[in-house]
C-alpha cells in the first residue's frame, strides 16, 4: 500500500504506518514470548526467590488492571490478612496479570473480574474469577498447551498468541504451585493458584 498508493494520498499512508506499527508490536510480543519459553525450556530462566506478600501482590495487579481497563469492574477478597509466601516476585506478578488479562478478555463488558488471596490446607493461593464465556470441559486439559486458542478465543475479535497461559503455567511450575481451573458457561471461570506451604518452599 505505501509503495503503491502511499506517497500520493495521505490518509493511505497514515492507514498503512499504523498497520506497520501495530504489526510490528505483535510481533515483538510473540517473539518476547518465545525467548521466555525457549529460556525456559533450556534451564536458563532463574528465579530470584525472596520473602513475597501475597495480598499485597494481588492488591497491586487488582489496582493496575482497574486503571488500564475501564470496560470491567475489579474487585478484591481476602485482604484483611496478609499472606505471605516465598517466591519470585516479578514472575509470579507476570503470571497473575495473565491469568487476569485471560479473565478480562473473554468477558463482557461490565462484568465483574474478582481476585482472591487466602490459605488452604496451610497453603497459600490465589485466584481469578470472571463471569465471562466458560470453558468447555473438552478444551480446559489444553488451555495451557502453546499456541492452543478455544473456539471461543478463536471466534472472539481479540487478538492472541496461545502462549500467555503457557507462560503462566511455567512460572506456576517452576514454582512448585499447582493450577486449578474451574469453569462452566452460567459461571464463568475460576483459576487457582495453590502454591507450596512454608515448609515445602524451602526446597524450591
Amino acid at each position: 500500500m505505501l509503495d503503491r498508493w502511499g506517497k500520493d494520498d495521505e490518509q493511505v499512508l497514515k492507514e498503512s504506518i499504523e498497520a506497520l506499527k501495530n504489526e510490528s508490536e505483535h510481533m515483538k510480543n510473540l517473539v518476547e514470548k518465545l525467548l521466555f519459553l525457549a529460556r525456559g525450556d533450556s534451564g536458563r530462566n532463574t528465579l530470584h526467590i525472596e520473602d513475597v506478600n501475597l495480598t499485597e501482590m494481588v492488591s497491586d495487579v487488582m489496582e493496575e488492571s482497574a486503571m488500564i481497563d475501564s470496560k470491567h469492574i475489579y474487585k478484591m477478597e481476602g485482604a484483611d490478612s496478609e499472606i505471605k509466601t516465598q517466591g519470585d516476585s516479578a514472575m509470579l506478578k507476570q503470571a497473575l496479570r495473565i491469568f487476569v488479562q485471560n479473565a478480562a478478555k473473554y468477558s463482557k463488558d461490565g462484568d465483574t473480574i474478582t481476585l482472591r488471596a487466602g490459605m488452604t490446607g496451610g497453603a497459600p493461593f490465589y485466584s481469578v474469577q470472571d463471569e465471562g464465556v466458560g470453558i468447555a470441559s473438552s478444551e480446559v486439559v489444553h488451555v495451557f498447551e502453546r499456541f492452543y486458542r478455544s473456539d471461543s478465543a478463536r471466534n472472539s475479535l481479540e487478538g492472541g498468541t496461545g502462549l500467555g497461559l503457557s507462560i503462566a503455567k511455567w512460572i506456576v511450575d517452576a514454582h512448585g504451585g499447582v493450577i486449578e481451573i474451574l469453569s462452566r458457561p452460567e459461571f464463568g471461570s475460576r483459576i487457582t493458584v495453590k502454591l507450596p506451604a512454608q515448609n515445602q518452599q524451602k526446597h524450591m
